[in-house]
């Protein structure tokens, strides 16, 4: 694309200046789409932007390109933020920690082998075409969510925790 150190470097600030909006705007997205329907909205409407980066060329299109990116840093904090607060509403406190370390296992743990077949795709299918298989796979699999209760949740619901384990014993009331 010819951009040099400088050019690239503007073009992954924007990604994080996408992240950072996306930071200020979860709680107000949240409370306007409803706490269920963000999880599943917020990537819905940005990942598919991110097609616009196998449309790049020399030129201006590689800053349409970065704004797509930008778009798609944005969406995907409004939907960690939603989520993170979804599952910690519902998450007993005695397994919150498990909760947290699966989560971040299965969403992270992906990323290395994302990183190998991403590569591999590439080397096969050519740069342009990965990114839009990447694109539509990222929008695809999104597709579940909205056959779930996500689908009108509105509002948070709260962890009902009556089960104890042996080592925690219920707090008992003081006189």
């Amino acid at each position: 694309m010819h951009l040099g150190s400088f050019g690239i470097g503007l073009v992954l600030s924007g990604m994080g200046c996408g992240s950072l909006l996306g930071a200020l705007l979860a709680a107000r997205v949240s409370r306007w789409v409803g706490q269920g329907p963000v999880i599943w909205l917020a990537p819905l409407v940005t990942c598919p932007l991110t097609a616009l980066t196998a449309l790049a060329r020399p030129g201006w299109s590689v800053w349409v390109a970065a704004l797509g990116l930008a778009a798609l840093s944005l969406g995907g904090v409004v939907r960690m933020v939603a989520q993170a607060s979804f599952q910690q509403a519902l998450t007993p406190d005695r397994l919150m920690g498990r909760m947290s370390a699966t989560a971040r296992f299965v969403s992270w743990g992906g990323l290395a082998l994302g990183g190998v077949l991403g590569g591999a795709a590439g080397s096969l299918l050519g740069a342009r075409l990965t990114l839009c298989v990447g694109a539509a796979g990222m929008t695809l699999s999104l597709l579940p969510a909205p056959l779930s209760p996500l689908r009108t949740l509105r509002e948070l619901p709260r962890s009902q925790d009556p089960v104890h384990t042996a080592d925690q014993a219920p707090a008992t009331p003081t006189p």
